[in-house]
């Protein structure tokens, strides 16, 4: 298969499952609420000697068998995950990131639209295919990342393309997150308080912020009240 063409296979022998892959062997952690359709890839694209693959169904306890596994490659359906106002898709990647540092992340999704590619390329991952993609697509995708590279299929290359040509809205590019902190900023709110309201740290809310005004080419706090108001965020 192309994935076993591209990873070269070891003779170490692979992990019990109860802790992370023994040197040599890639451990790879596919979550999906579908249960069936997870263990289904869990199944289809192990490779004895090569790599572990691990079918995943519950995200509450998604990130202790992050922590647990220490895996190499984490396909994830952002549909999927417990995320809302509070908590996006960058805090999710974060949150992995914690648990694991080295864990690759690729979406894998039936959801393929602009915000959605966005979403996932400020995240961070470092793939992303729809799940109409065969699993010859998904090896392919699995390879590049795990092999240093990234991998976006046609159809979200297409909706990142305007982003990645700055053919987009300067304001279009920001997370929600993002915004909401600009928004809250312009209003008089200090680092504190935004992070009280949003339950985040004050060093996130700080992000947020440095990662917009990079964006946004802003270069003073004048300069941010003015592009909120002047894009009719707040009256």
């Amino acid at each position: 298969m192309a994935i076993e063409r591209q990873i070269a296979p070891t003779s170490a022998a692979a992990s019990d499952g109860h802790g992370p892959a023994q040197s040599g062997v890639r451990n790879i952690i596919f979550f999906d609420r579908n249960r069936a359709f997870c263990e289904m890839l869990a199944q289809q694209l192990s490779h004895p000697g090569t790599f572990r693959c691990h079918g995943h169904s519950v995200d509450a306890d998604l990130l202790k068998s992050v922590r647990s596994l220490e895996p190499d490659l984490l396909v994830v359906d952002p549909v999927h995950l417990d995320l809302n106002h509070t908590h996006d898709l960058s805090d999710f990647t974060r949150a992995v990131k914690a648990a694991c540092p080295t864990t690759r992340i690729i979406a894998y999704s039936f959801e393929v639209s602009p915000k959605s590619a966005r979403a996932t390329l400020e995240a961070g991952f470092l793939g992303c295919l729809s799940k109409s993609s065969n699993l010859s697509r998904l090896e392919l995708a699995i390879a590049a990342v795990l092999d240093g590279g990234m991998f976006f299929d046609q159809e979200f290359g297409a909706q990142l393309r305007p982003l990645l040509n700055g053919e987009e809205g300067k304001d279009e590019i920001l997370s929600e997150r993002e915004k909401e902190v600009l928004v809250m900023i312009a209003r008089g709110h200090g680092a504190k308080q935004i992070a009280y309201e949003l339950k985040i740290s004050t060093k996130t809310v700080d992000t947020y912020k440095a990662r917009a005004v990079q964006k946004l080419g802003l270069g003073s706090r004048a300069q941010l009240v003015e592009y909120v108001i002047d894009n009719g965020w707040i009256s």
